[in-house]
């Protein structure tokens, strides 16, 4: 085994190492001296601004309607440093030592790399729509703070124009720390733009007390749109669990991944692989008779073509099909005698096809999980059917399942989604492991009240597992219940859970970060198989906190919570605290379509 795990971290480095090489080679023109003054000193009178805020509403291809058809001339790319705005190039925000810090230490994103994450192109006429898609594809990047693309008619040429994209980087050198403990923390640290290349290295530790060695780690490198073809790349070693991990032990691996999205209705591919290694690692030193030792292999892999690319610039309905292959092997499986029927660790494969029909546009605005940035928020509606056969036990059951899903924007601000998805297996003629699950939110319009910016927000679920053999059970320590409440015990094959929410984004700025509190209430009940769901009690969770961050920088929201739970079971306590950084909620952003893949329902 450390002969397999040292060859793997070997070519893992040798796949890193050429493209890090390269990345760090300094692009001088993107680089401004750093003045010898005392920071702290020239900080203290901007420690604290307000700033005016504007908010927007309106659909994302609005601005370009005007210019449908006319000749892309030239793709012009403007980048513009942490001092400006990105919604008037021409006016400056507060320049001081920190800003010109910020701006020595950060390398601008290279402008191939913005145009090897573009799907328009010169000499062709302008779509209103696709540039849309580009825009919002651009915002959506992790090292890009927010980009916005501007159309300029040429004087004298009344059938061709200029695009101007806009681009403002966060600052790519982030980190995060999240304690669990006294003596448990995990953190990472990461460039998410090594050198303005777009390419990502990033190393997460964790230590444990309760560890045997107690500090582990993981390495992670990945590239944006490689080559320009839209493929994202990854590939990283780890000793935390942080792969594709499917058993109950902590686990190492070893992966690869590549992803292409599908960016915009007028693409016609999409498709991914993943391969991993993966081991239990027995780091909390169990006894032989309770520990899981296992080895297993991932092999997945989708293709999907898009139909429909050709209609009319507002005919948005495509449909799209794809196929998914995807293979667990174990090379060793726990020898427990209550593992060895488990369908955790024994040989899993299936084969998924799917067929979408979808049509989807875009709003632009604001203040609804970030902190002024420009989010895009998704409208239209999306019906998935799903068909295939899973083998395992020496045994394959035909599937089929369904999804719907539509989202509605009101001309007031309001915005709702709703789904419903539907999945279920055949054998000896009848259904098994069927799946209903339902959901929805609802978001208010942001109201703003003096120079405050608020957002409500209700969501829920109700999901059911009928004929249940091999399934595992509901839990209801997730985001279809109470996320934070961590009792193993409540489970079944009914579940409903309630969340309502109010945050409040106020005009307080600290050192660049932004602040919202936040109170919230949500209950979840789940029943056991046979009995019925009203029957049982409800579990409350009641709170609030605040979210903060820094939209010039790389990592995510730090959100503080702190929990009353009215009734607790397994001992739990009534009052719970938690501190999450790095949150990705709070950035909205939804592909036109996803891999093949059975209902998720925990």
């Amino acid at each position: 085994m450390k002969l397999i795990q040292s060859s793997y971290i070997f070519a893992f480095l040798l796949l890193v190492m050429p493209l890090v090489t390269q990345a760090q080679q300094n692009d001088k023109n993107d680089r401004k001296p750093i003045k010898d003054t005392k920071l702290s000193r020239k900080i203290i009178g901007s420690i604290t601004t307000r700033e005016k805020d504007t908010t927007v509403n309106q659909r994302s291809e609005q601005a370009f309607m005007r210019y449908e058809g006319k000749i892309i001339r030239k793709i012009i790319i403007q980048k513009i440093g942490f001092e400006r705005s990105i919604y008037d190039t021409t006016k400056r925000k507060i320049v001081n030592d920190a800003t010109r810090l910020a701006n020595s230490l950060h390398t601008n994103t290279r402008a191939q790399v913005i145009r090897d994450n573009l799907f328009i192109r010169e000499k062709k006429p302008l779509d209103p729509y696709k540039l849309a898609d580009n825009e919002r594809y651009l915002r959506d990047l992790d090292f890009i703070l927010d980009a916005t693309i501007l159309v300029k008619p040429i004087r004298g040429q009344r059938d061709s124009v200029d695009v101007i994209v806009v681009t403002r980087d966060v600052f790519s050198l982030g980190g995060s720390f999240n304690p669990r403990g006294t003596d448990e923390y995990r953190f990472s640290v990461y460039d998410a733009n090594l050198s303005g290349l777009g390419q990502r290295t990033q190393f997460t530790g964790v230590y444990d007390g309760g560890r045997d060695p107690g500090f582990g780690y993981q390495l992670l490198y990945s590239k944006n749109s490689v080559a320009g073809s839209l493929i994202n790349a990854t590939a990283s070693y780890t000793q935390i669990n942080n792969g594709a991990s499917y058993g109950l032990e902590n686990e190492q691996a070893i992966y690869l991944r590549l992803n292409r999205p599908l960016v915009s209705p007028y693409t016609r591919f999409a498709g991914g692989i993943e391969l991993s290694q993966n081991w239990s690692n027995n780091v909390y030193n169990l006894p032989d008779t309770t520990f899981r030792n296992y080895q297993y292999g991932i092999m997945d892999f989708w293709v999907g073509y898009n139909i429909g690319i050709k209609n009319r610039t507002q005919n948005r309905n495509r449909h799209f099909v794809a196929l998914r292959s995807f293979h667990q092997n174990f090379h060793e499986r726990p020898v427990q005698p209550s593992e060895i029927e488990s369908p955790i660790y024994n040989d899993k494969s299936f084969i998924l096809g799917e067929v979408t029909f979808y049509n989807q546009n875009f709003y632009k605005t604001r203040y609804i999980y970030g902190f002024g940035r420009t989010e895009d928020v998704p409208y239209g509606r999306q019906l998935t059917l799903l068909a295939g056969g899973v083998k395992q036990f020496n045994k394959t059951r035909p599937y089929v399942g369904a999804e719907y899903e539509k989202s509605v924007v009101r001309k007031n601000g309001d915005f709702h989604t709703y789904t419903v998805g539907v999945g279920g297996f055949q054998e000896n003629n009848e259904l098994q492991d069927v799946l209903i699950l339902t959901t929805f939110s609802f978001y208010s319009k942001l109201i703003e009240y003096k120079r405050l910016k608020i957002r409500q927000s209700l969501t829920g679920g109700y999901s059911a597992i009928l004929n249940q053999t091999s399934t595992l059970p509901l839990r209801i320590d997730n985001e279809f219940g109470l996320e934070s409440f961590k009792a193993d015990s409540l489970i079944g094959n009914k579940r409903l859970g309630i969340k309502a929410e109010t945050i409040v984004t106020i005009p307080l700025t600290v050192l660049g970060f932004r602040f919202a509190p936040l109170a919230f209430a949500e209950m979840a009940m789940v029943a056991p198989k046979g009995q019925n769901l009203f029957d049982q009690k409800a579990y409350f969770s009641l709170g609030g906190g605040v979210r903060t961050r820094n939209e010039n920088l790389v990592f995510g929201t730090i959100e503080l919570r702190m929990y009353y739970f009215p009734r607790v079971t397994e001992d739990l306590s009534h009052f719970k605290i938690s501190i999450s950084t790095n949150i990705q909620r709070v950035k909205y952003s939804s592909g036109f379509v996803k891999a093949p893949a059975f209902i998720r329902y925990n």
